[in-house]
Formats: structure tokens, sequence, C-alpha cells
């Protein structure tokens, strides 16, 4: 999912309790918490600036790798959360006098962090907690796309996809900001003073959020079920559907045979089934001595282990040169298209010696 979501999930998940016992601060380091994972973008930069031989491929294992783990979660927000909790301490102590056990009792500690007077100042354990619920949002909704995702890193590497909801969605998103701003606008109008109405607000916002979630997956199977009608393909040897921006009700399912890969476009408000221009076949290639030499490439097991296996195989000899074209089969610029939206694309020479082998 986009970063953006993410932020607005891990600030939605902050009104589940955290806001109203913490404070305004709750909200945005429950934001920046929720979009931290995805800064492993930068590390194959910094790894090049060391010197460091880094490639596509680097950058393609590298994300949505360790930074996503729920195993170690809890080990990225402990100095996150220590950080925070160092913060406010060090800011009730510059503005004395006031009791130790009190955050708020001091006028200008609560303005500034937008609690009442009188509140009992958070432990640790209460800011680490809401930070360590934020960041946990983040790998479950990537999960829920076709990208893939290092769930238990470092303990496996493999990517684990449950589909249900595009990258971008104009629906999921909306939901999450709307909350956000009903929460904002009842504290304002009651100053500050709406412990109940936010927190009912904020579950009835968050439920709303995880049932569409939950209807993106019953509308996979159901593009699925859609396509096999649609064609009369009864014996697949694997059938997925993939969301396509920027909603769950339109998809592009992808059928796979023992001779051929079947690609439809299922659009959920059309009552009438696909039509024969939303339905693409190409038939299987044999393997022969060139595939087999391209998937033994290192560029090539990365690329099968990005796409889970989802690759359909070209290949084609030109002026003595032996061009194998590997198509992820889970993207294409056209829902009902069998070309890939960024293949991989291996050249051999006649003598067998590598040209070059990258994503196009």
């Amino acid at each position: 999912m986009d970063t953006i979501t993410h932020g607005l999930l891990g600030a939605t998940a902050a009104q589940l309790g955290f806001r109203q016992k913490i404070g305004r601060d709750a909200s945005w380091l429950a934001f920046a918490a929720a979009t931290a994972p995805d800064l492993d973008f930068f590390i194959a930069p910094l790894l090049s600036l060391s010197g460091a031989e880094v490639d596509e491929f680097t950058m393609t294992q590298v994300h949505r790798g360790p930074s996503h783990s729920l195993l170690l979660a809890p080990l990225f927000v402990l100095p996150i959360a220590m950080g925070w909790w160092y913060f406010r301490r060090r800011l009730t102590s510059d503005n004395k006098p006031q009791p130790a056990t009190d955050l708020t009792t001091h006028p200008e500690v609560a303005r500034h962090m937008g609690t009442s007077v009188g509140r009992k100042r958070p432990g640790f354990f209460l800011l680490y907690a809401c930070l360590l619920v934020a960041w946990l949002t983040h790998a479950p909704l990537d999960y829920l796309t076709a990208y893939g995702t290092q769930l238990f890193s470092p303990l496996t590497s493999t990517r684990y996809s449950l589909v249900a909801v595009p990258i971008v969605d104009i629906i999921f998103t909306p939901l999450l900001i709307l909350t956000l701003l009903l929460c904002y606008l009842v504290r304002k109008a009651r100053g500050g003073r709406a412990v109940r109405s936010t927190l009912v607000i904020g579950w009835l916002g968050f439920a709303l959020a995880m049932g569409y979630l939950a209807t993106g997956r019953i509308m996979h199977n159901r593009a699925v079920d859609i396509a096999k009608q649609a064609t009369g393909i009864t014996d697949v040897v694997s059938a997925e559907a993939y969301p396509q921006i920027p909603t769950i009700f339109l998809w592009r399912v992808v059928l796979e045979t023992e001779d051929e890969w079947i690609a439809v476009r299922v659009h959920h408000f059309r009552k009438d089934p696909p039509t024969p221009d939303q339905i693409s076949r190409v038939r299987k290639q044999p393997d022969n001595q060139w595939t087999r030499m391209a998937s033994e490439l290192r560029e090539c097991e990365i690329y099968d282990w990005f796409a889970q296996g989802r690759l359909r195989t070209e290949y084609r000899r030109i002026e003595g040169l032996h061009l194998i074209c590997i198509h992820d089969m889970r993207y294409s610029r056209d829902s009902s298209g069998v070309e890939s939206m960024w293949p991989l694309r291996v050249q051999f020479d006649s003598d067998g010696q590598l040209i070059m082998a990258g994503r196009m």
C-alpha cells in the first residue's frame, strides 16, 4: 500500500485509546511509526554510497524485508519509544513546577501535548504500545496487496501475500482520512474533552476500514469464479486475481492451465460476463537449454522469488541471439493483457555467453 495510507492507518490506530491517554503527539508519532518500515527504500542507495555493488535486484530483495517483519517490529520500535519517552520527561522538567507523576498540571505542558490539565503522565510502556501497534499495521496491510511481504524475516525470506486491495485505493484511504477528520472536529468543538466520542469514532472508522479490506478478499474470490465461468476453464494449475488501481471492484484474473495462460478483465459493477476482447490467451512454450540457462542466473532467481513463481517465459532467436523474456503475470498495463509491466529480459550470444539480464 502507498506510504501515506500506511501513516493514516497508524494514526487511526492511535485513536483506539492511545490518543485519548497520551495527547496529540500520539497521532503524529503513530503516523511516523506506521510509515517508517518503508524507509528501507534508502538502504540500497546507502549501500551504493559505501562502495558496495548494488543493482535493481538488490532493491527488490531489500524492500519489504526485515523492516516489515512482524518478529523484528518490537526491536525497531524500542529506540523510537525511548526517545519519545525521554523527550516528554525532558519537556516536563523544563516546565517546573509540577508533580513528577503528573505531566499536565502545568498549563503550558498540557497545551503543548494536547492534553487536559490534571491528566496523569503516560508511562513508557503506554508510549511503546502506541508505537508498536502503529508499526504493526504496516506489514499486514502490505500483505493484503499482490506485491508480497517478508512477514517473518529473518527466519525466512518467503514473500507472503493475501491479495485483497490495490496499492492505491480511492475508498480505503478516504475512510481513514474521514475518521481522523471527525476525531479532530469533535475535539475542537468540545475543547479537547471528547474522550468517549473520539474513542467511538476511532473504533467505528477502524472497523469500517477492516470491513473494506475483508470485502476486497470477497471480491477477489468472486473475480476468480467469474473468470472461470467466462472462459469455461475448470481444470487449472493455478488461479489468482489482482485488483487494479484504484479500486477493489476491477480485477485482473490470471488462469494457468497445463497448456496456456489466460488473463481476464473482471468488473464487478457490470452484470454481463467478460467479453472476448476482455480475455487474452497465450500458449506455453516448452523449456529448452536457453530458458534453463536463464533460470539459473541470479537475476532470474530473484525475479522468480519476487513474483512468487507467477512467471511466463518466452523464447525467440533473432540474428544469432537467443532472447528470453520472462513475464511477471501479476502486473500488466492492460488488465486483460498477457504482457508484463516490467518483464525480465535475458540475452545470450550463439556461444552461450550472457550479453544482458535486466528488467525493461
